[in-house]
């Protein structure tokens, strides 16, 4: 049976509903699964890590993907997450952080929602 981590995606904005993520182990891999919602439809976003809790500085794109009429989406990424998140963290404390944002011209605009925890 698969771990399951739950963590919450918060909007940077106010009055934009959460996102919610699940991480389950599969062996060697992970799979990500987010479930977001309150985003603009019929765009694409790119769901990342940022090594800031601001998400200032560059990004590393887990997933792309493109959201419904709704503005939602459900978003999947299969691979070695873990060894992703943990990749230039030298110091323990040291933490990488969830963010969605748009994405124009092929490359990530300002988050739109960032990680909370």
């Amino acid at each position: 049976m698969a771990n399951v981590y739950l963590s919450a995606i918060g909007a940077a904005q106010a009055g934009t509903p959460p996102t919610s993520v699940s991480l389950f182990d599969q062996g060697r891999l992970q799979v990500l699964q987010a479930a977001v919602s309150g985003l603009e439809p019929k765009r694409p976003y790119v769901l990342a890590l940022a090594d800031k809790a601001d998400a200032s500085g560059p990004l590393e794109p887990l997933s792309n993907f493109m959201t419904n009429p709704a503005g939602a989406a459900v978003v999947n990424a299969i691979g070695q997450i873990r060894e992703l998140v943990a990749q230039g963290t030298s110091a323990p404390e040291h933490r990488r952080y969830l963010v969605i944002a748009p994405v124009t011209d092929g490359k990530p605009g300002s988050p739109v929602q960032l990680q909370r925890m």
